[in-house]
């Protein structure tokens, strides 16, 4: 059984890429650690040989290229360099085609990946009965528990396949895989633009985001919102990127990866209340309803950290120890959210993960105080639905990661983003017309 971190084009590729970074969460690799590897498998689709080239923890086995002419291709091929030739020039639709043609092929990727191995060794010496139970549980794709699927919606690659990448994972489960997508919105400011061609570009874009977010609708059981408007202010912003996948990445991975892989056994700690949390919380927490009538919830994430020691602590680790202020930790993590313009209170759910030694998890005075931080988040969202937990961490770091989920019509930024596209739409055409 495991999770999935699926990237498609080249922003969703870097961000799983800069997830998979984290195969060592112990400070200088000093101490027994966290490795993600153990707990998830990256896999990645792109249309450019280039952004493949520049990904440093995905292995090749788990790279696959999209190319017009010859569909999904695996990395390892023979030949892949020539075939994969190029993106689609910011047209998602193409993607879109290209993928849909292709379709048997995306169905080959799971079927070899995570079925093939397993049932060609359960299938020797079998009769025909049990190969048919090989063959159910195969096509159930048991071994995938909850899928994170993320992609840009500015450019061609990402924002066109990733619809057809989070149903086909739906498929080859029988729908009992959670997929949650994780859309990066684009600049649509105009800040990042240069000369005559600043509004089109984010005309352009912005008519691809509407649609990637309508496409993804139907096919997500929660939806998590990166916006890169959120770092659009600055003037180096084409710099920043990196920094902003890392930033997302190391709140995924704590919320994801922290509750399950702790280098401490919290059953050690006398008089620590450690609540879980789990990746099905974080589904629940991301969508409206139940069964047939759910609706995915849109959702934005941010995470805040800080040193538990000061210097003379790390010298002398009987001394040293900070005291945290957990209102102030809590309130740095939601003013950072991934998505630009939202509160606390535009919230309908949130959950919350507290990570921290444990020495600073319980009752003493250096300790944060999760109480604190479910009692201001429970009275700042609408529906007072509130999940928190607590995990265990070998680092002299304390952080708290926070989702706040939101209603897709209440959020202004889609609205925003749907009035640019349909004003790009006018005006092109209007030129064409011309």
């Amino acid at each position: 059984m495991t999770y999935l971190f699926v990237g498609a084009g080249q922003a969703g590729s870097a961000i799983v890429d800069s997830i998979f970074d984290y195969t060592n969460d112990s400070l200088l690799g000093f101490f027994e650690s966290t490795d993600i590897s153990t707990l998830a498998t990256p896999l990645v689709f792109n249309s450019t040989i280039r952004d493949l080239e520049n990904l440093s923890n995905i292995p090749t086995d788990n790279q696959y290229g999209i190319a017009e002419q010859h569909g999904v291709i695996p990395a390892t091929e023979p030949g892949f360099e020539e075939k994969v030739t190029g993106g689609f020039g910011r047209k998602p639709n193409n993607a879109y085609d290209v993928l849909e043609n292709h379709l048997e092929e995306l169905e080959n990727v799971f079927e070899r990946r995570f079925s093939s191995g397993r049932a060609g060794r359960n299938n020797a010496g079998q009769d025909d009965e049990q190969n048919d139970t090989v063959s159910s549980a195969r096509q159930q794709g048991e071994e995938i528990q909850f899928a994170f699927l993320f992609f840009g919606l500015g450019g061609g690659t990402g924002c066109g396949i990733s619809s057809h990448l989070a149903r086909q994972i739906k498929n080859f489960t029988n729908s009992k895989t959670s997929v949650i997508t994780v859309p990066i919105l684009p600049n649509t400011s105009g800040g990042m633009g240069t000369g005559d061609d600043k509004g089109a570009t984010a005309g352009r874009q912005a008519w691809n985001a509407r649609f990637g977010l309508n496409k993804i609708h139907d096919v997500s059981d929660g939806v998590i919102l990166v916006d890169n408007q959120r770092i659009s202010y600055l003037d180096s912003a084409g710099g920043e990127f990196s920094d902003y996948n890392d930033f997302i990445a190391s709140a995924f991975h704590d919320i994801v990866a922290g509750p399950v892989l702790n280098s401490i056994d919290a059953s050690e700690v006398d008089s620590v209340d450690t609540p879980d949390i789990d990746v099905q919380d974080i589904v629940t927490s991301l969508s409206f309803g139940v069964g047939e009538d759910s609706e995915p919830g849109y959702g934005a994430i941010g995470r805040s950290v800080t040193m538990t020691k000061n210097l003379s602590g790390y010298l002398l680790p009987l001394i040293g120890n900070k005291k945290i202020d957990s209102s102030t930790l809590l309130r740095l993590s939601t003013s950072k959210l991934s998505l630009d313009g939202m509160e606390v209170s535009d919230a309908e759910k949130a959950i919350s993960l507290v990570r921290a030694p444990s020495s600073n998890i319980g009752s003493g005075s250096n300790s944060i105080k999760s109480g604190t931080i479910k009692e201001y988040l429970e009275r700042g969202v609408q529906q007072g639905e509130v999940n928190i937990g607590v995990a265990l961490s070998d680092r002299n770091l304390a952080s708290v990661t926070t989702i706040l989920t939101f209603r897709r019509e209440n959020i202004d930024r889609i609205d925003e983003i749907f009035e640019a596209a349909e004003k790009y739409e006018r005006e092109t055409q209007e030129v064409v017309s011309q």
